[in-house]
Order: C-alpha cells, then sequence, then structure tokens
C-alpha cells in the first residue's frame, strides 16, 4: 500500500502554508507546532474542508487534488476520517447512530457492532453523547471515523477535551487500534509526551512550514534549528558569537565540542536532564553559573540557573539526589554528545514540484491563484 504524498502551496488571509510532506503507509505521525502555525490547516488542505492554491495530494496511491490536472475529489470522495477535537457528535442521535451515520443500510449493524465492540462501547450504543463521559465520546468519535475504513484517518488534538487522568489510558486504547488499522495517521497535538509515547514519527511546523520531520525520537534528540528546538521543548539554549572548528563561544563563555561546528550555527542546545551539577572549577565541556531556584515537580526536582550573562539553564534531577540551595554556585557540565549546534533558520527540504513553490514565496497571493 502506497502512502501519503502531499506537495502543496496555500494562501488564507495572508498566511502562506508550504508542505513537502511523505509518509509511510502505516503508523501515526504527529504534527507539532505552536498555535497558528498551519497546523489545522494542513489537515483541512487534506480531508478537503479547504482547497490549495496549487500542488498535488496523493494517498494511498490515488490523487485527491492536483492542481495542473484540475483534479480536486470532494471531502465524500476522500478516503479520509476525521476526529475533531470538540467529536463533533449528532447530540440528537445516540451511540450507534452516530458511528453509522451515512453507511451503506445493508453493511451498517455489522459493521457499527464490530467497531463498538473493538473500542468496548457496547454496553452504550443507545445512549446519546451527553450521557457519556469525555472519554467515551473520543471513543465514539474514533469508531465513526474508523468504521468507513478510511485510506487516511486525521486527529486533531484528540485528547485536548480529556481529563488528564484518562489520557495515558486512551492513548494506549488508540496506539492499539492503530496498529491493528494497518493505514496511515496524521495527529496534530500541543502536548509532547502525547507525541513522544504514541507517535513513530514527527513533524514540526513553524511558519506554515514543516521544519523537521523524522523518527520520533531522532526529531526530539536533534532538532536541527533553534525555532525548532523550542517547540520541542527545548529551554537551554545558548547564543552563539563566535566559532572557531570546535571552539564556541558566547557572552555566557566557551565550549568545545566534540565536531566542528557548521557555519550557520547559531545555537547550542542541550536537555535538562543531561546537564551535570559539578563544584570543581571550570573545564572546557562547562560553564559556571549559580542556582536561583529549585522546584520540585511530580517526576523530578528542577534547578533554574543563571550564567554570569544573565542567561536562564534549566537542570532536571531525581528525587534523591543531593542539591545545591538556591544563591549556591555551581559548575554545569554540559557533556559533548549530548550538546547539539543549532542553525537560525530551518532548512527546507523541497522535492521537484517544491521548485515552484520555492519561488512563490515572493509572489502575492492574487498571483498565486491565477496560476493554480
Amino acid at each position: 500500500m502506497n502512502g501519503i504524498d502531499v506537495r502543496i502551496d496555500h494562501w488564507l488571509g495572508g498566511f502562506r502554508t508550504c508542505i513537502d510532506l511523505s509518509l509511510p503507509a502505516t503508523g501515526i505521525t504527529a504534527i507539532l507546532g505552536p498555535s497558528g502555525s498551519g497546523k489545522t490547516t494542513l489537515l483541512r488542505l487534506l480531508a478537503g474542508l479547504e482547497t490549495p492554491v496549487r500542488g498535488s495530494i496523493q494517498v494511498a496511491g490515488t490523487t485527491w487534488f492536483d492542481s495542473v490536472g484540475k483534479i480536486d475529489k470532494p471531502v465524500q470522495q476522500r478516503g479520509v476520517g476525521v476526529v475533531f477535537q470538540d467529536y463533533a457528535l449528532f447530540g440528537h442521535m445516540t451511540v450507534a447512530a452516530n458511528v453509522g451515520f451515512k453507511l451503506p443500510r445493508k453493511q451498517r449493524t455489522e459493521r457499527v457492532s464490530d467497531w463498538l465492540a473493538q473500542l468496548h462501547l457496547e454496553d452504550f450504543a443507545d445512549r446519546y453523547p451527553h450521557q457519556l463521559s469525555g472519554g467515551q465520546r473520543q471513543r465514539v468519535a474514533l469508531a465513526r471515523a474508523l468504521v468507513r475504513e478510511p485510506d487516511l484517518l486525521l486527529l486533531d488534538e484528540p485528547f485536548s477535551a480529556v481529563d488528564a487522568h484518562l489520557r495515558q489510558r486512551l492513548r494506549s486504547q488508540l496506539s492499539a487500534v492503530v496498529a491493528a488499522y494497518q493505514r496511515p495517521v496524521l495527529m496534530v497535538t500541543h502536548d509532547l509526551e502525547e507525541a513522544r509515547v504514541m507517535a513513530d514519527r514527527v513533524g514540526v511546523m513553524v511558519g506554515g512550514r514543516i521544519s523537521r520531520l523524522g523518527k520520533t525520537t531522532e526529531v526530539f534528540n536533534d532538532p536541527g534549528d533553534q525555532a525548532t528546538a523550542r517547540v520541542l521543548g527545548w529551554r537551554n539554549l545558548l547564543p552563539v558569537q563566535q566559532l572557531a572548528g570546535c571552539t564556541v563561544s558566547g557572552a555566557w563563555g566557551q565550549l568545545v565540542l566534540d565536531r566542528e561546528a557548521a557555519v550557520n550555527t547559531s545555537h547550542l542546545g542541550i536537555r535538562p536532564e543531561h546537564i551535570r551539577l559539578r563544584r570543581d572549577t571550570l573545564d572546557a565541556h562547562g560553564v559556571d553559573a549559580r542556582v536561583v531556584r529549585v522546584t520540585e515537580l511530580c517526576a523530578y526536582r528542577e534547578l533554574q540557573c543563571r550564567l554570569p550573562d544573565g542567561t536562564s539553564m534549566f537542570v532536571h534531577r531525581n528525587w534523591d539526589e543531593p542539591l545545591p540551595a538556591p544563591g549556591s554556585a555551581v559548575h554545569l557540565e554540559l557533556p559533548p554528545q549530548h550538546v547539539r549546534v543549532l542553525s537560525d533558520e530551518p532548512v527546507a527540504r523541497y522535492a521537484a514540484a517544491g521548485t515552484l513553490i520555492e519561488q512563490a514565496v515572493r509572489e502575492p497571493a492574487t498571483r498565486l491563484r491565477s496560476l493554480s
């Protein structure tokens, strides 16, 4: 089975979304990004709720949109299932009626029963949405999306309306269903933990473009640029002023890396759990700091430290480790293997079709529409 191949350019109210995306035929891909970065717009373009200015969308070997070939399949002809943030269930219809909405009559009873059973909803078939918990409504919306066996499943913040204590269980249930479903799933989320736990691949959207896409562990461990790093929760970012081979320096001090930094390096980044606390003298792999605050969190304790130039650095430590008190002078060891060099701008990767898309950056929206 073929996967997803998307090359689209879109303007909406002056905001430009430019997507170059290829995904495998199975598994969950999570799209992360700040509010207004174009995540939900991407889902709407794939679902056919909005029409790109130009480009193409292919799913499972079928063309859903092609501006050159004048192809634009309507929503009902695209093999797509969508689970919206608010679930969009029909309040006047039972669970079974919601799940079977617009299914062919001959298939309705058997397929609805099958999906209600898979999602443990058999006992709620005759209930109405207002009689269900948030988690139950979420499963009904998922059953309604999957009952048609779509070629692509789209999830828009699927757990945002669910209480925190239910999320872990629902994530496990959804992951199990998707594993058996054997189709591609594209999930938009703000929740970093959700993406790390559930997704096989992660894409990061910044300013209407996908700045980073790859296996979940690889993306979280090496963001590539500072804007992407911020989206992925990297708080320790050191501005770079000078480069000299493996030696990198800034107002905060100087570090020697285990490799030569690229000429476009603008920041160094390191995750809080990788920093080591020392009390001895400065070495080539660390910086001096002073503890400002110690915060006790659920799974660890967080130290906020301040460098001589005022830059804040955050360090995570286990509960059983002794920690210096606020005001203490410390040395933060930054192991070179955990330090990432980050550029100032994402490196856009476009295929041949993207050449036209990249040229369109300088064209006004009216010109783009005339070319579609």
